[in-house]
């Protein structure tokens, strides 16, 4: 059955018929939101600790790599590593550093933190 037909039968339905077919619809639609957020994938990145210097952020992320047979796939993440963000106008960017900070950027967290 098209749309079209659906919309032509639903016009000839009566006022008590509508309000069912409304309530029903309702529990339908919410349903089916709901089977969407179970079905949604967890987040490929979560993040261990978040800290500002000037206009970039560093993130110990632990990350979720995709592949379906991957022990991330089962819910042990990889990482976590550093990724720096950076937003240049409207644009967020980032860069994966690794294990580790630069020893530069980590003393410098580490005294901002002590203050």
């Amino acid at each position: 059955m098209s749309l079209i037909q659906i919309k032509h039968a639903v016009r000839m339905l009566s006022l008590g018929q509508l309000r069912k077919f409304d309530e029903w619809l309702h529990e339908l639609i919410r349903k089916a939101e709901e089977a969407a957020r179970v079905e949604k994938p967890p987040s490929r990145k979560q993040t261990v600790v978040e800290q500002t210097l000037e206009n970039k952020t560093y993130r110990l992320e632990s990350i979720r790599c995709g592949k379906e047979k991957c022990k991330c796939a089962l819910g042990k993440l990889h990482g976590p590593y550093w990724y720096s963000y950076t937003r240049v106008k409207n644009k967020v960017t980032s860069q994966y550093i690794g294990k580790s900070l630069p020893k530069d950027v980590e003393k410098e967290l580490k005294r901002r933190t002590a203050n």
